[in-house]
């Protein structure tokens, strides 16, 4: 009865569940409870053995997700914290055959899972790939998990205890991790935003399980078109897919990428329709079809709207959820922070180099002001000097003539570096008239035509009245037209300058044309720039401090015009300059309604002087053609020849007034040449070898380093001492002198004193040099000779030693029994000292040769050299006793 009561209690399943497992187990506890065991394949709760329902026990008490998989088929037993695993498999799963829940990932579980079962080892495998079906989507999922054997009641293996942890999001976030990490890296060097976009998305290629395909458009300024900057992953696509250039507006093409909406609302955009727009896609990685796309836009700081956007497919295998999402805005904030630093690294580039560029003119700006500052003052100090070291304590005309003209200079200097900084200060005070233009141009144009006609040059003035009279500043419009002027003289050695003015309707153009050097395409655009100097360019001389165009150009500037140049090299060069008429472009303040009428070239004075003095280095030293060397000048006592006794100093210097000055201290003491400039210099010296040259460092054409340079590569020139003079004080500009080559460095301004004492020093060094050549030549001589004699003298007397010797021999020999002892003891004496006579003729040889010839270095038994020495020594004195000690 009692039972017959149990047994009819233990047939109702769910109160045998209920007794194995009262209470707790979650949701799969009560639905365990509530399952009909005797319709699955486990079959009723009371004819499961006792291993399985403790083992289920255990699995449904533990909050780590564990699976029971029991009997043959491996049927499916689990907990609370396993049911995600299962996504959309639960409750399905529930007591059915692993080989049918996981069919997709059998051939890779199912093999562990019978090993186990067989009576294997229990497994252990870590972060372990599983594509598992979920809905239509094969997705990609990662597990550390392990199988262990449970023991059935009869103690065989019943099944299997799997504890898993799925590891899916660590290592997504680790591969993300690394590409990011990758992405900083490698686009950490690049120096230029194509270049960033380039390793960007050389890095998300190498990630296509997160990154199918990828592609960069840059978006234009004004927000209407996206450029395609880069792409990777899309070759299978369309070519729209893939396009060059895409709309941004709202209506743009349905087969494009859908720009507009996530420029407008400056968020993420997923393209759902991929198919729709650019036709099928390309299977990937396990047959995956890619289906969307996100669009994430880039936003540069401090501005609304979109710099760039970033197109990524969407994998196949990943639900798009927020993790993934929150990846892709990451790459694109990471790519925008790489581009950020690329402008930054370009801004700061792009600063270095244009203040690289400002110093580099500044100081070729002020080592050009300090040659042209200390060039006339060593033409003022000089002759000063002189005057007040002289008995009247007066200068005579010609040094008065120079100290006027050199002081004029250097107010022209003074004053257009004044121009140049007032107007950089924005201090530039102008005064505008009604001027009759034509009339005031025509004026300052003649005052340059002496210079001009002295250089055999052409010159040509054509400038048209004005209807109305032009507003300009006088003091203004005469720099503009003197420095034009005077630039074209100064790169123009045969053919015409020519000024024209022509009326417009509303402006008037000035111009001055050239028939000089030219200048080549590439300088054109920088002719205008603060301290810029076109290097190598053939000229009358090296004068000038770099800032005469800019002048130009901001004076132009300020009387609202512009100016423009055109040039072909050995052509010739035009200037342009454009002036409006009327006064609505200058400001009203400055505006001067008298009107003048004559005017008075203040500034053209120095202009003029300077230029004069170029064209008298012309007369004298005329190059007659591009490749033409002037002969050069011979100054000193004598003018046509020059005294042996007297050395020759050559004197090489493009400014007139400082070739004059050196030429009349020097050529008292020496006979004195001269030269325009480097080329010249170095062909004077090939013509006529002197003792000393004295050259400037900064001349036209070839300066005094290049002609410096050309000296000491030639065999002939080598040995010239070489005096340089330059404007650069300081030890650095010595030192560098010195380095290169140069025997004496002389910095400007130098007193006479100082000049005729430097000059001297290498005039007697040079000579001294000489001398000791000389004396050189005449030992070698003499001991050539010395060497001759010798060998005569030692080929006459080794003859009757030769015949002393043998006849000795002989009588030795032949007459031994007709000699007594002291006969033979006489003759072998007689035999020895010729002999010992014939090793002293061989040291006479010897020692005329010591100088001419290399010693030859061998071991020598100084024992055995001595004995000899002492063996001979007694032979020759026998009477005498020395005790002679030899180790």
């Amino acid at each position: 009865m009692g039972a017959s009561a149990l047994m009819g209690t233990a047939a109702d399943p769910n109160q045998l569940i209920a007794a194995a497992w009262p209470e707790g187990g979650g949701q799969m506890g009560q639905l365990m409870r509530s399952t009909d065991w005797s319709k699955t394949k486990l079959g009723p709760v009371e004819l499961w053995p006792q291993s399985l329902k403790t083992m289920l026990g255990v699995v449904l008490g533990s909050r780590f997700p564990m699976l029971l998989w029991w009997g043959p088929e491996l049927l499916h037993l689990y907990n609370d914290a396993y049911r995600p695993i299962l996504r959309d498999k639960h409750p399905a799963s529930l007591a059915a055959p692993a080989a049918e829940i996981w069919a997709e990932v059998w051939d890779v579980a199912g093999p562990l899972a019978q090993g186990v079962m067989a009576g294997g080892p229990a497994t252990w495998i870590e972060d372990l790939q599983l594509f598992i079906a979920n809905g239509p989507m094969l997705e990609e999922t990662y597990f550390t998990f392990s199988y262990s054997p449970v023991p059935g009641d009869d103690g065989k293996v019943g099944g299997l205890l799997n504890t898993v942890q799925e590891t899916t999001a660590k290592v997504h976030s680790e591969r993300q991790i690394k590409m990011r990490h990758e992405l900083s890296e490698r686009a950490s060097h690049a120096q230029a935003e194509d270049e960033a976009f380039r390793i960007a998305l050389e890095v998300m290629a190498e990630n296509e399980l997160d990154m199918p395909f990828a592609c960069f458009y840059s978006v234009d300024e004004d927000g209407h078109y996206a450029h395609l900057v880069g792409s990777t992953g899309l070759s299978g696509y369309g070519s729209a897919a893939n396009a060059k250039q895409v709309s941004i507006a709202a209506g743009a093409l349905a087969g494009q990428w859908p720009f507009a909406d996530a420029y407008r609302k400056n968020e993420p955009f997923v393209v759902e329709d991929l198919r729709q727009r650019f036709g099928p896609s390309p299977k990937g990685r396990w047959n995956g079809v890619v289906e969307r796309a996100i669009v994430v836009p880039l936003m540069r700081a401090g501005r609304n709207t979109p710099h760039a956007f970033l197109v990524a497919g969407i994998s196949p295998h990943r639900q798009l959820d927020d993790r993934y999402r929150r990846f892709f805005s990451a790459i694109a904030e990471q790519t925008m922070n790489v581009l950020n630093n690329v402008r930054a690294y370009q801004a700061e580039k792009t600063r270095a180099e244009a203040l690289a560029g400002v110093d580099r003119a500044k100081t070729a700006f002020f080592s050009n002001v300090s040659h042209e500052f200390r060039t006339p003052l060593t033409l003022m100090l000089g002759p000063l000097e002189d005057a007040l070291a002289s008995p009247s304590h007066a200068l005579v005309e010609p040094s008065l003539q120079m100290v006027h003209r050199n002081a004029l200079r250097l107010m022209k200097l003074v004053n257009t570096l004044l121009d140049f900084s007032r107007i950089e200060a924005g201090r530039a005070q102008a005064a505008y008239q009604a001027t009759d233009l034509s009339a005031m141009t025509q004026f300052l144009a003649s005052t340059f035509r002496s210079a001009i006609d002295r250089t055999g040059l052409g010159f040509e003035v054509n400038c048209q009245p004005t209807p109305e009279p032009v507003y300009v500043d006088h003091d203004m419009w005469e720099k503009i037209v003197l420095n034009l002027l005077s630039n074209a003289l100064k790169f123009t050695f045969d053919g015409t300058i020519s000024v024209f003015m022509r009326d417009r309707v509303k402006d008037i153009e000035f111009e001055v044309r050239d028939t000089g050097v030219g200048i080549p395409e590439t300088e054109i655009p920088r002719l205008f720039e603060r301290f810029h100097r076109v290097q190598g360019a053939r000229s009358r001389t090296h004068e000038g401090s770099g800032i005469g165009l800019a002048l130009v150009n901001d004076l132009v500037k300020l009387h609202g015009g512009s100016v423009r140049a055109e040039s072909v090299v050995d052509k010739g060069t035009r200037f342009i300059i454009t002036i409006p008429k009327g006064t609505a472009h200058l400001p009203a303040d400055h505006i001067r309604k008298k009107r003048s009428g004559s005017w008075v070239a203040a500034v053209s004075t120095p202009f003029v002087l300077e230029a004069l003095r170029w064209s008298a280095g012309d007369q004298d030293h005329a190059l007659a053609s591009p490749t033409a060397v002037p002969a050069p000048t011979i100054l000193g006592t004598e003018a046509k020849a020059r005294p042996a006794d007297r050395a020759h100093v050559l004197v090489v210097d493009d400014n007139a007034d400082l070739r004059d000055y050196m030429v009349n201290l020097l050529k008292h003491e020496y006979t004195v040449t001269t030269a325009v400039d480097g080329l010249a210099g170095l062909k004077a010296a090939r013509e006529q070898k002197p003792n000393v040259i004295l050259s400037d460092v900064m001349m036209p054409g070839m300066d005094g380093f290049a002609l410096l340079k050309e000296l000491r590569a030639d065999p002939a020139l080598t040995g010239i001492p070489v005096i340089l003079l330059s404007a650069r004080a300081g030890e650095e500009a010595t030192i560098e002198g010195l380095q290169a080559g140069a025997d004496d460095y002389l910095v400007k301004p130098f007193s006479a004193r100082e000049l005729l004492a430097r000059v001297n020093t290498q005039v007697e060094v040079k000579r001294t040099h000489e001398a000791l050549i000389q004396a050189k030549q005449e030992a070698e001589l003499a001991n050539r000779e010395l060497e001759s004699f010798s060998y005569s003298v030692a080929h006459d007397l080794r003859a009757p030693l030769r015949s002393i010797d043998g006849f000795s021999q002989a009588l030795l020999e032949d007459y031994a029994p007709a000699l007594d002892a002291d006969g033979k003891r006489h003759l072998t004496f007689v035999r020895e000292a010729a002999q010992h006579m014939a090793l002293l003729i061989d040291d006479l040889l010897a020692l005329s040769r010591v100088t001419l010839s290399e010693l030859e270095p061998r071991e020598v038994d100084l024992s055995a050299l001595a004995q000899n020495a002492v063996t001979r020594l007694a032979q020759r004195s026998p009477e005498r006793t020395v005790e002679i000690v030899i180790q």
